[in-house]
């Protein structure tokens, strides 16, 4: 029996695009608009995992990549990068009636301020766990063993969706049961809650 379910936002609550970024910024770059994802990728990695806040980062990817623009512009088009997964929100509002809702993503600051005050949806989640504040990320094993203990639940009660199969891999190593999220294949992740007792 299924006690409790937990979500990944990115590709399963939340599609995102990266390249919003680069077009928004590239005009005030001295970086090819083609290096700037590449040049920040370190340095997203770091701000996920909570080795840095978002201010200091927007100050040394701006540094890196040569960005004379306003602040203000680069942390909006860093931040805009989201659009809803209807089909996800709807089953939320669906399962958030019947049993505890919890999140568990690899995030940052500067995005986590951003969707949660955007998006209706966090508000039926009972409680998160987000990379840049445990100072893990998936797929460790250490960020699942948190995650429990933090929601105050066992392995066995848990049904973990998430888009990317390495995460889905670790969490399944660590004893829970778990879904591979593709928005193209919706209707496999209804037939597996409700196999699992949770619809």
């Amino acid at each position: 029996m299924v006690d409790a379910i937990i979500f990944d936002i990115g590709n399963v609550l939340l599609r995102f695009d990266f390249s919003l970024v680069t077009q928004r910024i590239a005009p005030f770059c001295s970086t090819a608009e083609s290096s700037i994802h590449s040049l920040l990728a370190p340095l997203k990695d770091e701000l996920e995992s909570g080795r840095i806040e978002g201010e200091a980062f927007l100050q040394e990817a701006s540094r890196i990549i040569g960005y004379t623009g306003e602040r203000s512009l680069f942390r909006a088009a860093w931040q805009e990068i989201f659009t809803p997964i209807e089909a996800t929100h709807r089953l939320v509002e669906q399962l958030h009636h019947t049993r505890p809702l919890f999140l568990l993503s690899n995030t940052n600051d500067l995005h986590a301020e951003y969707f949660l005050s955007r998006y209706p949806v966090f508000a039926r989640f009972q409680d998160a766990v987000y990379s840049h504040e445990c100072g893990l990320m998936k797929p460790a094993a250490s960020i699942y063993e948190h995650a429990l203990g933090k929601f105050g639940l066992r392995a066995e009660q848990v049904f973990f969706i998430d888009d990317l199969a390495p995460n889905v891999e670790a969490a399944r190593a660590a004893g829970w049961r778990t879904h591979h999220y593709s928005e193209d294949a919706h209707g496999q992740l209804l037939a597996e809650l409700t196999s699992a007792g949770a619809i």
